[in-house]
């Protein structure tokens, strides 16, 4: 069953985007807001595939935590389920992605054009001056900017490290609130995988890291913060919905998935 019903959210998710294309792709003539509306429209037709075909549902916590403006949030990524929810929960999201992104036929138009802040991984130095950049034009018109800080989906029960882009962000806006936010989608929506699974999916926006850290108080925070509250939404939701639940055989197999990486002196970020 499980099988079937992933197998339709597949088929309503390309065929649903085709026919969301066809309908809105003049729109993308009219500027950020239209192609932002665009996104928002998309994120929340998943949204609805995913809760009507496999059951998939969710449950965000600590908006009261989320400050009414320009804010930094810092988010754990397991899946695609939470690059489509941002747009659903804050105003305006400026995600911090990497720039083979916008090479994309038409997804990379619609980021470029919706203001997304697209980073070159390999321009070392260059690369972190480029995402200072974009994310200070983002907040001065008062957008959410996100950034993911292992720079890639990892799966749940997975260590990978946080990469210093978001001390720089930290440093370089200390007026900002940075938000911390954990989450357990990757039980139900996994990194490349076919399968989803019905159940709740929980967000939880922590409360905003204190100003004034140095280096590495903040790195070491942010990453027990997030990853703590992390480890126990996978829990929770392993235990309430009987999800499978990866081995470190699993997740040892998944993590060599990921391409090499620069050392971290060398990269940026995201």
């Amino acid at each position: 069953m499980n099988t079937l019903r992933a197998l339709l959210f597949n088929v309503l998710f390309f065929g649903g985007t085709a026919a969301l294309c066809i309908v809105f792709t003049p729109l993308m003539l009219f500027g950020r807001k239209a192609n932002q509306f665009v996104g928002h429209a998309w994120c929340r037709l998943i949204q609805f595939m995913l809760r009507y075909s496999v059951g998939m549902q969710r449950r965000i916590t600590g908006l009261e935590n989320l400050p009414d403006g320009p804010c930094i949030i810092v988010a754990k990524h397991q899946s695609a389920w939470e690059t489509l929810t941002f747009h659903t929960v804050v105003k305006d999201p400026a995600y911090i992605l990497k720039k083979e992104l916008t090479r994309i036929p038409l997804v990379g138009q619609f980021l470029i054009l919706s203001g997304q802040i697209a980073v070159d991984r390999s321009a070392g130095s260059a690369a972190l001056k480029d995402m200072i950049k974009g994310a200070a034009k983002a907040l001065e018109e008062n957008r959410q900017v996100i950034i993911f800080p292992e720079g890639t989906r990892t799966p749940p029960g997975s260590d990978r490290p946080y990469h210093p882009g978001i001390f720089a962000l930290y440093k370089s806006f200390p007026d900002v609130k940075v938000i911390p936010v954990a989450l357990n989608s990757g039980m139900f929506w996994g990194r490349d995988s076919f399968m989803k699974y019905g159940g709740r999916v929980t967000m939880e926006l922590l409360p905003a890291m204190e100003p004034g850290l140095d280096r590495k108080t903040f790195m070491k925070e942010i990453k027990t913060r997030i990853d703590t509250r992390t480890r126990e939404l996978e829990a929770e939701a392993q235990a309430e919905f009987n999800l499978p639940m990866l081995t470190s055989d699993d997740i040892a197999a998944q993590q060599q998935k990921v391409p090499h990486e620069a050392p971290e002196d060398s990269k940026n970020t995201a």
